[in-house]
C-alpha cells in the first residue's frame, strides 16, 4: 500500500465510525481542530467527571459506555436527548457519559466526513495522573496534518491538539520500554489494575485500531485473556514484533496486517 493509498484508507468510515443516517449532523462542523474538540466536549462527559457535574444530571447519572458501541449509536442517543443535534448549548443532563474511546471515535467520524485522514490510537497518558508520575490508560486520535506532512496527536477528551514528547506513550512504546526494563510496568494502567497485562491489552487494541477495527476496551482478544505468566516465548516474541512494527505503522502496515491475519488469537470475535 502506497502512502497515498494508506491516507485514503484512513479517510474511509469503518463500521464503528460510520455516522449512518446521522451524517447530516456533520454538514456544518467547525474547521478548527480545537473547536471540534470543544464541540465534542459539549456532547460527551467522561465518567471520571460525573462527580463534578452530578448536580446538573437528571435521568442519566452513571457510566454509559455499555449502552453504545458505534458513532451511529452515540448520535442516535444525542438526537434523542436534544433534537438540535451537535449543539454547544446541550445541557449536561443531555450529554452522554462515556469514556475516551468514544471521544476518539466521534472525532474520527467528524474528520473522515470531510475526507481528512485520522485514526484511533491506544496507549497511556501521563497528563492524566497526579504530578505526571503514572501513565493512565487512554485513547486518542492521530490526525494527518497535510501542510506539514505528518501525523499529530489529538485528545478530544481533554481538548489537546498536537501532543508532544512522552506525555502520551503509544502502547507499543510502553511495551518495548517495559520489556527492556527501561520503565516499571506497574506505572501503567488505571484505577486498581496496573502492570504488564494492561500494556499487553492496549498493544492489541492499538493494533486493531491501526488496522481499522476499533474494539471496545471490554473486548478481549484470546491472547489478552491469558495470564501474563502463561504466555509462551513465541507469543511474547510476537508481541515484541507488533510493538516494533507499530513504531511506524505507515511503513509497516502490510506487516501488521499479515501478523493480524495469521494469528486468530489477536482477533476479538464477540
Amino acid at each position: 500500500m502506497t502512502k497515498a493509498e494508506l491516507l485514503q484508507f484512513y479517510t474511509t468510515f469503518t463500521p464503528n465510525t460510520d455516522p449512518g443516517e446521522y451524517g447530516y449532523l456533520f454538514y456544518e462542523l467547525p474547521q478548527d481542530l480545537s473547536e471540534l474538540c470543544r464541540l465534542i466536549k459539549c456532547q460527551l462527559i467522561h465518567p471520571t467527571m460525573i462527580k463534578k457535574v452530578r448536580h446538573a444530571l437528571t435521568d442519566y447519572t452513571r457510566n454509559e459506555d455499555e449502552k453504545f458501541y458505534t458513532v451511529a449509536d452515540m448520535l442516535d442517543a444525542l438526537v434523542e436527548r436534544n433534537a438540535d443535534g451537535l449543539t454547544y448549548d446541550r445541557l449536561p443532563s443531555e450529554r452522554l457519559l462515556i469514556s475516551c474511546r468514544f471521544h476518539s471515535l466521534l472525532l474520527i467520524s467528524m474528520l473522515r466526513s470531510r475526507g481528512i485522514p485520522v485514526r484511533s490510537r491506544v496507549g497511556f497518558a501521563s497528563y492524566l495522573s497526579e504530578n505526571g508520575q503514572k501513565y493512565i490508560d487512554h485513547w486518542i486520535c492521530e490526525v494527518w496534518e497535510q501542510a506539514e506532512k505528518r501525523w499529530i496527536r489529538v485528545d478530544p477528551d481533554w481538548e489537546l491538539v498536537d501532543i508532544c514528547g512522552d506525555e502520551f506513550l503509544m502502547a507499543g512504546d510502553a511495551w518495548l520500554m517495559a520489556r527492556d526494563k527501561e520503565i516499571n510496568p506497574q506505572l501503567f494502567g488505571v484505577k486498581k489494575s496496573w502492570g504488564m497485562h494492561y500494556i499487553r491489552n492496549n498493544l492489541c487494541y492499538d493494533l486493531n485500531a491501526v488496522l481499522g477495527n476499533e474494539l471496545g476496551y471490554w473486548d478481549y482478544p484470546p491472547l489478552c485473556q491469558k495470564e501474563m505468566d502463561d504466555l509462551d516465548w513465541e507469543e511474547l516474541q510476537l508481541l515484541d514484533e507488533i510493538a516494533l512494527y507499530l513504531q511506524d505503522p505507515d511503513e509497516n502496515y502490510a506487516q501488521l496486517q499479515a501478523l493480524f491475519s495469521e494469528h486468530d488469537f489477536l482477533h476479538f470475535k464477540g
